[in-house]
């Protein structure tokens, strides 16, 4: 918020006539988790700016050890300071990003709480591994992981199951148990 007040400093004394809504625009353009922007002239003396971001929901960390916030707006967003969003999961993988969000949206759909996850680890064959923040690690086929999750959830607060700390579902029909 502050950036951007800075940014529009630049406006302030002016007359609001002659300040052009889409050079505000391209200001605020320059914000990369800016998600809407919405500008009015309320005549005689001020400007109503209304800035809608994208939340962040992981950060993906590449080969090179680079970090980018991935956005509910499904945007990469390169940043240096992803260090602020340490208490996101974390996403790895060759091509995790660009199959993040479908998995992501199949993931939110079974009702998964995305706040018990640590990290996703994303594999070459198409196929996903979930560790969540309790140290148990999910790991889900390549097709038809909606059931997978959804067989784990139905599980996991079981106390019977609550010693297992690897849930292996990669062979179809069967739940192999670490």
């Amino acid at each position: 918020k502050n950036r951007i007040q800075k940014k529009l400093d630049q406006f302030k004394g002016r007359s609001i006539v002659l300040i052009d809504r889409k050079k505000l625009k391209d200001i605020i353009k320059d914000f990369q988790f800016v998600k809407a922007l919405k500008v009015k002239k309320v005549y005689p003396n001020t400007i109503k700016v209304a800035v809608t971001e994208f939340s962040p929901i992981a950060v993906f960390i590449d080969k090179d050890k680079k970090k980018y916030v991935l956005t509910d707006g499904e945007e990469i967003v390169e940043n240096n300071e992803a260090d602020k969003f340490n208490s996101l999961p974390l996403v790895y993988g060759k091509d995790a990003e660009k199959n993040f969000y479908v998995f992501y949206s199949h993931l939110k759909r079974t009702g998964f709480r995305t706040g018990l996850i640590e990290q996703f680890n994303y594999f070459d064959i198409n196929r996903w591994d979930i560790i969540l923040k309790d140290d148990k690690t999910i790991k889900l086929p390549s097709k038809n992981y909606e059931n997978s999750i959804r067989k784990f959830l139905s599980i996991y607060q079981k106390e019977n199951f609550s010693n297992f700390k690897v849930f292996d579902f990669r062979m179809k029909g069967q739940l192999i148990l670490k």
